[in-house]
C-alpha cells in the first residue's frame, strides 16, 4: 500500500512539473502571404475569386486574438509594400465581398497595425 502511494505521488509530481500551458503563436507571415496571393486580382481591381474568399475565411479563423490580427495586419503591410499601385480601400471591401465579418482598416505602408481593434 505504501509503495502504491509513493508511486502515485511520484506520478502526480512528474505530471505537475512537466505540465506547461499551451502557447499559441501568432500566424506567420508565410501562412498569411500564401492566403493573400489568391486575392491579388481583387486588390488590383477585379472581383474576388472563390479561392480568394476561402482564403479570407481562413484568415478570419487565424485572427482570433488582437495579437493575431496585429500580426496579420503587419504581414499584409509587407505584402502590399511589394505591390506598386493598389487602392488600400479595396482591402476593407474584401471581407464584405466574401461575406465574412472581419474588419480590416485601409492598410498602407504608413498604417500602424497596433491600432487594430481589440
Amino acid at each position: 500500500m505504501d509503495r502504491l502511494r509513493v508511486l502515485c505521488s511520484v506520478a502526480i509530481t512528474l505530471l505537475l512539473v512537466s505540465w506547461r500551458p499551451m502557447v499559441f503563436a501568432v500566424p506567420s507571415c508565410g501562412r498569411v502571404t500564401s492566403k493573400l496571393t489568391s486575392c491579388l486580382g481583387f486588390i488590383n481591381g477585379h472581383e474576388p475569386t472563390n479561392s480568394c474568399c476561402t482564403s479570407v475565411k481562413s484568415l478570419t479563423g487565424m485572427g482570433k486574438t488582437r495579437d493575431d490580427r496585429v500580426a496579420i495586419c503587419n504581414c499584409v503591410k509587407q505584402v502590399m509594400k511589394r505591390l506598386n499601385n493598389y487602392d488600400p480601400k479595396r482591402i476593407t471591401l474584401l471581407p464584405k465581398k466574401c461575406g465574412v465579418s472581419l474588419k480590416f482598416p485601409p492598410i498602407d505602408q504608413d498604417y500602424d497595425c497596433k491600432k487594430m481593434e481589440a
